[in-house]
Formats: structure tokens, C-alpha cells, sequence
């Protein structure tokens, strides 16, 4: 085999290898699930907001970085909740002590990585100012919108969301009615966590592996 012959087999082997690799993630959807968690799987990083007791905006805690629009004053409770949701049923029990809300006209609480990288498993205590939780949750990736859904639950339901090519925002809403018929939002979240990306797929990983074996056994017949 001569010298070019070989170069043009390895890098099409390597090639055919990564593309393998790389199409685990790309194309991916959005896939959403409500109920007890189990979405993120290992946590990379986690948020309670117990030392944001100042309501402040642009909020960094463990590598994530929350951002609200609205008014960000949670109906006069603030985050902390102890002069409303405590004494109350309103949320669920994920919401203790300090939680990021928010309200307003489309007032959103979006959820980012602080280095700018993205997101590929999240998942939180969704909660509203209303007494029933009608959601809504959009991707965005570079700026372009990759996935969104609604959902009606109790307040407090751990909302999951996944993606193998990732992305790096995630916007929560929270309106009085299903299907965003109403312009008002008042969204709160607790209890954020997010985890390692999906790994590829064992057929996936045995093809990369089957192809730098190739290139390797190729290099050998050559310097015999």
C-alpha cells in the first residue's frame, strides 16, 4: 500500500469513527419528563438559592447562572418565601427556604451555564404564583429556539429535560392558563440540577473503537 493510499484510508476510517460518535448528539430533540426526577443522573452542578437573600438578578451559584425578566418581586414574598409560601400549601416541599420567581407580562426565570457551555440534562422543582402550575419551557441554542412544551401539574413537579446536541439556555414560564392563553407570567423554580451528557450509544462506541483498530493494524502491515 503506498504512503498516500494509507493516509487516505486513515483519515476515512477516523472520520467514519467520529461521525459515528458526533450523530449520537446531533439532531437530538428535546425530550421532557414530569415527575420525581431522575432526568440529570450524575450532578454536575446544583442550585437552592439558601445565600440569595438579597433577591438579586444574574444569580451564580455552583457554575449556573439564573436570570429573571419581570419584577422579580414574587407577588411581595421575595424568594425566601417565609412571609407567604411557608404558611401556606402554594408549593410543594422542594420550595424550601430561598427559590428564584419571578412575574410579569411573558416574565420568565432562564437558566444558564456561567462559562457559556452547554446544557444536556437539567431538571427542577417547577412552581407558580398561581395556585395551579400551567408551564412552559423553552431551548435555545446560539440564540435559535430547539425545543418547547407546555404542561399542567401540581406546584412543585420536578420538570427534566434532555438533549444529546445540547443547548445553552432554558427559559421558565409559569401563566394562570393552560397553552400560554394568558400573557401573565409568574414562574419559580428550586432544587436546580444538572448533569453529564448521555453517553454514545455501546454499537457507537464499538464502531470508533473498530475503526482505530483498522487504522492501527494497517500502520503495522505497513512497517513489516
Amino acid at each position: 500500500m503506498t504512503t498516500t493510499t494509507m493516509y487516505r484510508t486513515t483519515i476515512g476510517l477516523l472520520g467514519a469513527a467520529t461521525l459515528a460518535l458526533a450523530a449520537h448528539g446531533a439532531g437530538a430533540t428535546v425530550l421532557a419528563t414530569l415527575g420525581a426526577g431522575g432526568t440529570v443522573g450524575t450532578t454536575t452542578n446544583a442550585a437552592h438559592f439558601d445565600l440569595n437573600t438579597g433577591l438579586a438578578n444574574d444569580w451564580v451559584e455552583d457554575g449556573l447562572l439564573f436570570h429573571f425578566s419581570g419584577y422579580g418581586a414574587n407577588n411581595g414574598c421575595g424568594y425566601a418565601g417565609v412571609d407567604c409560601y411557608d404558611a401556606v400549601t402554594d408549593l410543594s416541599p422542594a420550595f424550601a427556604g430561598n427559590y428564584m420567581a419571578t412575574a410579569g407580562m411573558n416574565a420568565y426565570v432562564s437558566v444558564r451555564r456561567a462559562d457559556g457551555g452547554d446544557i444536556h440534562r437539567i431538571e427542577f422543582a417547577a412552581g407558580s404564583g398561581y395556585r395551579t402550575l400551567n408551564g412552559y419551557w423553552a431551548t435555545y441554542d446560539a440564540g435559535l429556539r430547539t425545543g418547547s412544551g407546555n404542561f399542567t401539574a401540581p406546584s412543585g413537579a420536578v420538570l427534566g429535560l434532555r438533549d444529546g446536541a445540547g443547548f445553552d439556555e432554558v427559559r421558565f414560564f409559569a401563566f394562570s392558563t393552560a397553552n400560554r392563553q394568558a400573557g401573565y407570567s409568574a414562574p419559580a423554580l428550586d432544587e436546580v440540577r444538572v448533569g453529564l451528557p448521555e453517553p454514545a450509544s455501546p454499537a457507537l462506541c464499538a464502531l470508533a473503537l473498530f475503526g482505530m483498530a483498522a487504522v492501527r493494524r494497517r500502520a503495522r502491515s505497513r512497517s513489516i
